[in-house]
């Protein structure tokens, strides 16, 4: 297993299916810009390794970086996997991000420009994510976390909705009317900025399901369920990834 550092303790961890040239998604899990949700790392790999993807973990969290420099040192893990000797497609390049690592990784998608183009992905997943800072819809420890403060200025430069552009990649986009960690019209948002801007996006909106489902199978058990009443209880939801994943493969 290869590991990415650049100047801090956080890195990139690599779990490539072999030496072929195929594209590689990296996963960022959530965990309120504290920790790394482990139920949001691993499985996820499987599942992209299983469809034919290189992928790779980006754990952020290991030094508490604030913004920008937090987006900075994503921005170099893609320009440095661009211009790095791996098989991996240039052009094929996808984030994913659960929660508040939807946040982080849709911060660089809104903002790539700022940091070269090599930086760009070629298109984000955003899980339940985080996006706004609007009162009544934010996650305010994140924006904590981030700005170290909560006021009006912090919550209004912490808004990914109002920072997309004709720029920003593609995006698949799901969530759970049920969520109370995040509220569903942060991925509303997000969404609308993008279908006015005329970028290729898709939401899955589903009725039931908590915040942080992940992959909604026995893989990804949590709320203290058994692995298999979990995987029962949320097998509708569970639908969202091979959604995502045909997407991604039919993206022109």
């Amino acid at each position: 297993m290869k590991k990415i550092i650049l100047k801090t303790k956080n890195y990139l961890e690599l779990h490539l299916l072999d030496g072929e040239k195929r594209p590689l998604v990296i996963v960022a899990p959530g965990g309120g810009y504290e920790f790394t949700s482990e139920r949001e790392a691993m499985p996820i790999v499987h599942v992209f390794n299983a469809n034919g993807f290189h992928a790779a973990i980006v754990y952020y969290r290991e030094t508490m970086l604030m913004y920008p420099e937090s987006v900075q040192e994503l921005a170099d893990f893609v320009s440095e996997i661009r211009q790095a000797s791996l098989p991996v497609i240039p052009d094929q390049i996808y984030l994913i991000g659960f929660s508040s690592g939807g946040h982080y990784v849709a911060s660089l998608g809104v903002e790539h420009q700022l940091y070269g183009e090599n930086s760009r992905p070629n298109a984000m997943i955003l899980a339940y994510p985080v996006i706004t800072g609007k009162q009544g819809y934010a996650h305010d420890s994140s924006i904590k976390k981030l700005y170290g403060e909560i006021t009006d200025a912090t919550r209004a430069a912490f808004s990914l909705e109002d920072k997309v552009n004709i720029e920003t990649p593609p995006t698949f986009l799901f969530h759970t009317v049920e969520d109370t960690g995040v509220p569903y019209q942060n991925s509303l948002f997000f969404f609308s900025a993008l279908n006015k801007l005329g970028i290729p996006t898709e939401m899955h909106l589903y009725e039931k399901g908590p915040h942080g489902i992940s992959l909604a199978n026995r893989t990804t058990p949590a709320y203290g369920l058994d692995p298999l009443e979990y995987e029962k209880r949320f097998q509708h939801q569970a639908s969202w990834i091979n959604l995502a994943i045909s997407w991604l493969k039919n993206l022109k």
